[in-house]
Parts: C-alpha cells; structure tokens; sequence
C-alpha cells in the first residue's frame, strides 16, 4: 500500500518538477502545499478534538481527585461528562491515523529520490537537485536546513503542547529532528521544515477561529442577558405603575364612597335640629 501511494505521489512530484521549471526544491514546497490543503479537514478535526480535550482537563482532573478510590465511578463519571461536553477521546488519533500513510509514502520517496529521478528521465528530461546552496539529493554539508526543521518543530510544539507533564517533549523532539535530519537528504528535511510551518500557520488559524466564535457566544449570551433585564425592568415598571393606578383609582372610589356617608350625616342632623325646634 505505501509503495502504491508512493508511486502515485512521485507522479504528482514529478508533474510539479515539470510545473516548476526543472526546480526540485519548488516542487517539494508545491507537494507539502497540496499535501496539507488533502489533509487539511482531517488535521483541523484533530486540533479542535485536542483543544477540547485540553479545555476539560481541569474538570477532568477535579474528578480524578474526588473519585480517585473509587475507579469504576470514576470511569464511569468521566465517560458521562465527554459524552455531555461531545468529546471523543479517539477525535484526535482517528485522523492521524489516516494522514499516517501519507506521511510514510511521502517520507519514502523523499528519503529515496532514484524515484523521481526515473520519472524525470522518462520525460526525457535531466534531473536538476539544485535549490539554492543545496543538492537536494544528498545531506545538508552546512547543517542549515537541519536546524531550521528543528526550530520549525519547536515552534510548532510549542503551539501544541499546553500540559507541564509534556513540557520536556517541547525540546527533546526538535533535538531529535535535527539529530535526524543531518542524516537524511536535503530535499526530505525541506518536505519537513515546510510542512512544520505549515502546520503552525494551519494551528494558529484554527485557534484563532475557535476564539472568535467562542466571543461571538459569550457576546450573544451577553446580549440575551442584558435584554432578559431590559424586559424584567420594563414588567416591573408596568407593575408598578399599574399598582399606582390602583392606588389613585382606590383613593377616588374611597372618597366617593365617604361623600355620601357625609352627606347623610348632615341630613340626620338637621332632621334633629327641626324636631328640637318645634
């Protein structure tokens, strides 16, 4: 299967080589662009999974506290509260999963360039690995490339990773990339520091997206509750002028009621002053 992909990619690499004007550093930059547009729904399915796992670690982690005799509630608590919050555990290794081939394809044919060497000769053209300073076919003799992968990673680690456990990996693995990459051919360590900034660049649109619809959210909430008060002080002062209303409406149906009661005591009295008289 790897060897079919990777049959399928030289192809591609080589149509870019043409594309490119017999440049092969151009025409591995132009695959990593194509190679991360192909994957790039299953990478933003991957980072927004592990952002949301990054978002619930600290509930997480206040379960494991308060359930940490007891595991079976705890799993059981946990599996509840992913399920409530729509987060998968799996989001974000189904989607490596299935970029992982394409990776080894492309690492492979990198790695060995007789491959596309072949497939320009059989244009009936000469292959040219010059790009820049570099023969992209063999190491890089100044190092340069290497430790531009190595800071690429760091780079882009440093976005990815957010737990203190995992802090040490920030700068062993762009350590180990480079120590590799002195190894490997220039035009593989290229495909490398490319896709790293591409990755960062895909990372940073993600998150920043992520943020603008999460103010959005908190911007509508806002609003909604803001108008809720509108309207809740609206109904009280419609309350309260009603009960005013009342009030004056009760304050005339009083006086009118005591008017008559005046006026009778007055006619009762003169009724007894007349009888005196007479």
């Amino acid at each position: 299967m790897i060897q079919a992909l990777s049959g399928y990619i030289n192809i591609i690499l080589s149509y870019f080589y043409n594309l490119a004007n017999n440049n092969y550093g151009l025409a591995i930059i132009m695959l990593t662009i194509l190679v991360n547009i192909i994957t790039f729904p299953l990478t933003k399915k991957q980072m927004e999974s592990s952002k949301k796992m990054q978002d619930i670690q600290p509930e997480l982690k206040r379960l494991q506290d308060k359930y940490k005799n007891d595991k079976e509630t705890y799993n059981k608590v946990t599996m509840e509260f992913m399920q409530k919050n729509k987060v998968n555990p799996l989001g974000g290794c189904l989607p490596l999963l299935i970029q992982f081939p394409i990776m080894i394809a492309v690492f492979t044919l990198l790695r060995e360039p007789a491959q596309i060497i072949e497939a320009v000769e059989a244009m009936g053209k000469t292959f040219n690995p010059n790009f820049l300073w570099l023969d992209l076919t063999k190491q890089d003799p100044y190092y340069i490339l290497p430790v531009l992968a190595a800071a690429a990673t760091f780079f882009h680690q440093r976005m990815v990773i957010t737990d203190p456990q995992q802090k040490m990996m920030l700068y062993i693995f762009p350590v180990m990339i480079a120590g590799i990459s002195i190894r490997f051919p220039a035009g593989l360590v290229l495909y490398w520091f490319t896709n790293s900034l591409f990755s960062a660049g895909n990372q940073l649109f993600i998150f920043s997206k992520g943020k603008k619809n999460k103010n959005e959210g908190l911007t509508s909430i806002q609003e909604k509750t803001s108008t809720g008060e509108q309207q809740t002080g609206k109904e009280k002062n419609s309350q309260t002028g009603k009960s005013g209303k009342e009030k004056k409406t009760g304050n005339l149906v009083g006086e009118k009621t005591k008017a008559p009661k005046v006026k009778r005591k007055t006619a009762k009295r003169k009724k007894k002053g007349a009888k005196r008289k007479r």
